[in-house]
């Protein structure tokens, strides 16, 4: 699984560690613990029930941040204006790393939440609980 950092592994690894949530939760959590900065806007909104879109501040549309916030707000179906492949295509909104981490996110929506989990414990990211 790609990462923007080993601290974006660890915070995502102890957000998601005990909680049973569905992959679409899991993926938006992967992608609000990205940035350290747009952690820290969306962490009090995050529960045993998943991220309360009403709680949360969001990013200024200056900020690499916003995209990645946009990109989970679409996986989880809470935004008006969902991410397209023509945004995602587009270098200067979602540069490589950007890109690799929306695609990382896909990847963990689309999984059922039982092999998620079963693949970050096989690769020792989470710890059995």
């Amino acid at each position: 699984m790609h990462y923007a950092s080993p601290k974006h592994e660890h915070l995502y690894r102890n957000v998601i560690r005990g909680r049973d949530h569905p992959s679409e939760t899991l993926a938006t959590l992967y992608l609000l613990t990205a940035k350290r900065k747009l952690w820290l806007r969306w962490c009090k909104a995050v529960s045993n029930q998943g991220v309360d879109w009403q709680a949360g501040r969001s990013i200024e549309p200056d900020w690499d941040g916003f995209y990645l916030e946009k990109a989970a707000k679409s996986i989880a179906g809470k935004d008006n204006t969902q991410v397209t492949l023509h945004d995602l295509l587009d270098y200067k909104d979602y540069p490589h790393e950007l890109f690799r981490l929306v695609v990382t996110a896909l990847v963990i929506a689309r999984c059922e939440p039982k092999a998620t989990r079963e693949i970050l414990l096989r690769k020792g990211l989470i710890t059995a609980c």
